[in-house]
């Protein structure tokens, strides 16, 4: 019997240790289940891409945002610019003290006594501390050299109003302009993008011209050292570009990119009307970039200043841009193109011819029905015209009586009218009758006629039209030009003040500042000298020099 109970109870604790095994390894599978799920979830979740980001127009926001979202592990800080402080204000005369004066010795032989002498007074312990000077602020080392991207605000309080924005001095490769490209047109009231030494590249150029065309409100590109090898910057002054001012000092702009910029200014049939100041100082451009952007000047009339200062302009170069000012000869495309604007612009004219009146025509007689309408129509007019005669003769003497007391008043409403360009309205859902009301005066636009459009003269067989007289500033200092450049910049400057003397209706005043100095001839040269007094009237911040009191006298006695 106890054998039997033994083996009963082994038994029993057999099941029980291979029930304890299978629950084990169920167990064991539910865990490997969880966490292979949960594995597989957060693959899928890895897997999802981020929703696209949505700019609000907060420059630093959405900046530092993008970046995040870029994987941008270095993000350079959004600072604002800084500032001169301003001056301090004068001191009141009335709170001010005698400043304390250090006395020296009376040499004189009478007095020899030596006046006090206030010495400085060191700080006690017990006074407060002067507050640090407002002149500079301090930083932490090697703050200054950090990249960072400083903005301007319009309100400071605002962070949604910047109006400027400045990089200098660190590389903006792909991926920043990536980030630029997303919030930089987001910012409503941006008007100038200062991107210095930022090492920009082809591709980069490219796509920051495509940003700075989203921009609405851009009219100020600065991209000083920047040399790009393509030498692509016409693509930000193409004919639909609204930049108003566009600096590329130090890009190494070749003829290459002198000729692709001068297309970009004017073609025959193209043109830029937006541009008005284009600095290109201290490049590699030479007597052949000289000549591309003069031809560039020949039927642009929208730029004003043009900067080509310290490059390598000789004397054909300097040709080429007198010729410019004065008047040049049409080339066999510009003729043609001048030839096609003038049939389109009479076309309206001669298309459109006078239809002939029934009763004009001479083929057909006038018909009966027609007749019959004339005839009626006379009688209405002449039952209509007595009856007015009557009214006339009926109320002649009340008219006279009323004249003269109306004239005041008529002559008095005519002044009015005229003066405020007003108009009685006598509508009906309008003011009563009497009233006057003046019309808002609308700003007249001045349209921009095309050069080719413009008088033209033959000489010798050749179409002279007038040059450009739009330019007021021309800056070619510090290049190789010698005299014979001299003398043709010289014809072009006394033929414009020709043309503005005998009141000449091409557009424009001519050039009144040329910047000559340190090219390939002396200070002291007689065409040089010539220049200078011509354009020294023309400058509009000339001054006259100040007369003496003897020529004041002499003026006022010989009435000269």
């Amino acid at each position: 019997m106890d054998q039997k109970r033994g083996a009963d109870k082994f038994r029993s604790i057999a099941r029980k240790v291979k029930m304890g095994k299978k629950l084990e390894r169920v167990m064991k599978g539910d865990r490997g289940g969880t966490t292979s799920a949960t594995s597989q979830e957060t693959d899928v979740d890895n897997n999802k891409t981020p929703e696209p980001y949505n700019c609000v127009g907060d420059f630093e926001a959405d900046y530092l945002e993008l970046c995040k979202r870029a994987g941008l592990t270095e993000i350079p800080q959004v600072t604002q610019r800084p500032h001169r402080p301003e001056p301090p204000p004068p001191p009141d005369p009335k709170c001010a003290t005698p400043l304390s004066r250090k006395e020296t010795p009376c040499k004189s032989s009478h007095s020899s006594r030596m006046e006090k002498v206030e010495e400085p007074t060191t700080p006690t312990p017990g006074d407060p501390e002067e507050a640090p000077p407002t002149t500079y602020t301090t930083s932490n080392k090697f703050d200054y050299f950090r990249p960072k991207v400083q903005v301007e605000l319009e309100k400071p309080e605002d962070r949604k109003s910047m109006t400027e924005i400045y990089i200098r001095g660190w590389k903006v490769d792909q991926r920043y302009m990536d980030v630029f490209r997303l919030c930089l047109p987001a910012a409503d009231k941006l008007h100038t993008i200062d991107l210095w030494n930022v090492g920009l590249t082809d591709n980069t150029l490219a796509q920051f011209s495509a940003v700075a065309s989203q921009c609405l409100n851009l009219r100020t590109v600065k991209l000083d050292g920047n040399p790009v090898p393509g030498e692509g910057f016409h693509q930000l002054i193409g004919e639909d570009s609204m930049i108003v001012s566009m600096s590329l000092r130090s890009c190494k702009i070749s003829d290459k990119g002198a000729e692709l910029i001068g297309k970009a200014l004017s073609t025959v049939k193209t043109r830029n009307q937006s541009l008005c100041v284009l600095n290109l100082n201290s490049n590699l451009i030479t007597d052949v970039g000289a000549c591309h952007l003069s031809n560039g000047l020949r039927m642009n009339r929208t730029l004003l200043i043009l900067s080509v200062a310290n490059n390598a302009i000789g004397d054909e170069g300097a040709k080429q841009l007198g010729e410019v000012l004065s008047r040049f000869a049409l080339t066999h495309e510009e003729i043609v193109e001048r030839r096609k604007l003038i049939s389109e612009k009479g076309t309206p004219d001669i298309r459109i011819s006078p239809i002939p009146k029934r009763s004009e025509s001479r083929d057909r007689p006038v018909s009966q029905s027609s007749r019959s309408q004339l005839d009626k129509s006379t009688a209405k007019s002449g039952r209509s015209s007595s009856k007015a005669k009557k009214k006339d003769d009926k109320g002649k003497g009340k008219d006279d009586k009323k004249k003269d007391a109306q004239r005041g008043v008529s002559k008095e409403s005519v002044a009015k009218t005229t003066k405020g360009k007003g108009r009685q309205s006598g509508g009906k859902k309008g003011p009563a009758a009497g009233t006057i009301t003046t019309e808002p005066e609308t700003p007249e636009v001045q349209e921009i006629i095309n050069p080719l459009l413009e008088e033209a003269e033959s000489i010798n067989g050749e179409l002279f039209i007038p040059g450009n007289r739009v330019l007021i500033n021309l800056n070619i200092s510090r290049n190789k030009i010698g005299e014979a450049g001299l003398k043709a910049l010289l014809k072009g400057i006394q033929y414009q003040i020709t043309l503005t003397m005998l009141g000449s209706r091409s557009s424009g005043t001519g050039l009144m500042r040329l910047s000559l100095q340190k090219n390939g001839f002396p200070p002291d040269h007689d065409l040089y000298m010539k220049i200078q007094e011509l354009m020294v009237t023309r400058d509009p911040l000339y001054k006259p020099p100040a007369k003496s009191p003897d020529e004041d006298s002499i003026s006022q006695t010989t009435g000269v």
